[in-house]
């Protein structure tokens, strides 16, 4: 291992930053969580020239830099640089004076960063440049082997006096069981995104709080865990999130539940114990998919219970289930999942009477026992039992319906929504398939465009799904519009305007199934070739979320380029363009890697 020692000044930092030569493995690293007063304090010492720790990077083999530790401190330098925040002066609030800094100005006239309005006050031109040409100590080290940098990694942070026990527990452990954990906390976090993003993405995918308004660009308020009261903004911060899953992931692994405590987690996640190679075996024999679609179809069925009664009501599962305002939902949520995961799972039946099973467990955390430092395997169990004796006649044998979301999509939809900004060229966000003008009449030419819009997507490239999602406003002008024509308010979550398509329906006059189906026949009309159409006409899909109806195409990753006729289709940013016969030679070179 080849390793580097030198100084890196701040402006030469920030240009790694902005040209995405900075980035960061989300299979190891943890999000960004520094609050504001942190940063400060980081700017107040650079500015006053005191030395800060080390930054440790990793060359990579395409000449990136993997951040091994620093990130939170980079992301604070460079958020200062870009108007995130302002540090105190007496009275005053400054923020770094851009006409200082020709390229973060230049990236702020092309809208990569917003500055802040008005005339704010600004950092001194002297106090600009010295924060500019500070060295930030800095090694690299040439590792081309994933394992020594997440090794190096497990050693900086296993100790780690800031890290949450979680973050300890879990820091440099890369086995099949932590990937799959954290991937599944990431889509209930609805931040679900590429294992590895550059560091400027790193905003959009951790988690802000209405207390502190960090500007991230998950609110911990909207994701599954804070919205339904089951854990806090600050508890989300610190993986308490992928404690649980962790918790309830070994459960069913295991077939029965387990006694629990801080150390025997800790033995699950060591890689040297029989805790954990047990673990492994149990895992590779369940599967890591099946565990996790598992998982989210019950955690979706659940979602469905809670919202079929209290829809949008922040914290409904919390205040239902707990005997006061003090109570840990954690207890009861662990219970409700087992008996719903038995239910569900094993005995393959479905959630038929979703009000009257979230009646049944009214208060349940009174008759369980709570948890404790340690809680046994037959405290855990008894607790199962009551709350499955509750649930057990609200469920029934039934067939899926078609073309209707199972309960998984209940998580599914809002990750998806939002990771559009991260893989733009791979979502495709329309309101819908009417005209916004007086006759409000099927868009045939849309319609017409839809297929080859499908085959552009495929194009991007082999390593990802793509979705067009119907029923989410294109603009703030048309969502404008859709409010007066239908009376039908947006709904934010994230950069999205969500809509839905119920209002077209009763605009044309059509059940949802039939609006459906006229999608998927201009799909099957179409001349896109196989084995595109067959796999985007299996995967189209509705979904009802807050109450309002949304049809999503998931267009399935292909190994070859996909036609449509005898012409090849890109996109352009937004836009559709047929590709030469140079391009498209070149492209289908990605399809054969």
């Amino acid at each position: 291992m080849s390793i580097t020692p030198r100084g890196m000044s701040i402006q030469e930092a920030y240009s790694l930053y902005r040209s995405k030569k900075l980035i960061v493995n989300r299979n190891y690293q943890r999000k960004l969580v520094w609050g504001v007063d942190e940063k400060i304090h980081l700017i107040d010492s650079i500015l006053k020239g005191f030395p800060i720790p080390l930054f440790l990077l990793a060359e990579t083999v395409e000449g990136d830099f993997e951040i091994i530790d620093g990130m939170q401190r980079l992301d604070a330098i460079f958020g200062y640089i870009e108007h995130k925040y302002a540090i105190p002066t007496g009275d005053l609030r400054e923020f770094f004076d851009l006409r200082e800094f020709s390229r973060a100005r230049q990236y702020a006239e092309s809208g990569a960063f917003e500055i802040e309005p008005g005339n704010p006050q600004l950092l001194p031109a002297a106090k600009c440049a010295d924060l500019l040409d500070y060295q930030l100590a800095v090694t690299i080290f040439d590792s081309k082997e994933e394992t020594q940098v997440t090794e190096v990694f497990r050693r900086i942070n296993s100790g780690g006096r800031q890290l949450s026990a979680q973050e300890k527990r879990q820091a440099g452990v890369v086995s099949d069981f932590v990937r799959m954990v954290r991937r599944l906390a990431s889509d209930f976090r609805y931040d679900g995104s590429p294992d590895v993003l550059p560091l400027t993405k790193m905003p959009v995918v951790s988690i802000d709080s209405a207390r502190e308004r960090l500007g991230y660009g998950i609110a911990a308020e909207e994701t599954f865990w804070c919205s339904l009261g089951v854990l806090n903004p600050r508890q989300l911060q610190q993986s308490e999130d992928e404690q649980l899953l962790a918790d309830i992931c070994i459960s069913v692994v295991r077939g029965n539940t387990f006694s629990v405590s801080s150390d025997v987690l800790d033995k699950y996640f060591d890689p040297t114990t029989t805790e954990s190679h047990s673990l492994a075996i149990d895992l590779s024999a369940y599967g890591t998919d099946t565990l996790a679609n598992d998982v989210k179809d019950v955690l979706g069925a659940m979602k469905t219970m809670v919202e079929s009664e209290r829809p949008g009501v922040s914290g409904a599962f919390r205040s239902h289930v707990s005997t006061s305002s003090f109570t840990s939902a954690k207890t009861p949520f662990y219970a409700i999942f087992m008996a719903f995961y038995d239910l569900m799972v094993r005995q393959q039946k479905q959630l038929a009477d979703p009000k009257a099973a979230f009646a049944a467990i009214r208060k349940v955390s009174a008759k369980l026992t709570p948890s404790r430092n340690t809680t046994t395997e037959q405290q855990r169990q008894e607790n199962i039992d009551i709350v499955r004796g509750l649930l057990e006649k609200h469920f029934a044998s039934a067939p899926r319906p078609a073309l209707t979301h199972g309960p998984a999509m209940e998580i599914e939809f809002p990750n998806i929504i939002r990771r559009a900004p991260i893989e733009s060229a791979r979502y495709e966000f329309k309101q819908g398939i009417a005209s916004l003008d007086h006759k409000r009449s099927v868009d045939e030419s849309f319609l017409q465009k839809l297929p080859k819009i499908i085959s552009a997507i495929a194009n991007v490239g082999p390593e990802a799904d793509g979705y067009i999602v119907f029923g989410v406003a294109d603009t703030e002008k048309d969502a404008d519009r859709i409010e007066r024509l239908d009376s039908v308010s947006p709904l934010r979550m994230g950069r999205q305007l969500l809509v839905g398509v119920d209002r077209e329906c009763r605009v044309l006059n059509i059940q949802l199934g039939d609006y459906t189906r006229r999608i998927l026949r201009e799909i099957q009309n179409s001349p896109v070739s196989e084995p595109l159409k067959s796999a985007t006409l299996a995967n189209i899909d509705t979904v009802s979320y807050s109450g309002r109806s949304y049809v999503i195409i998931r267009i399935p990753a292909q190994s070859d380029l996909s036609s449509y006729g005898e012409d090849y289709y890109i996109r352009d940013g937004e836009d559709l363009r047929r590709m030469k016969t140079n391009e498209a030679l070149a492209t289908s070179k990605r399809f054969t890697k």
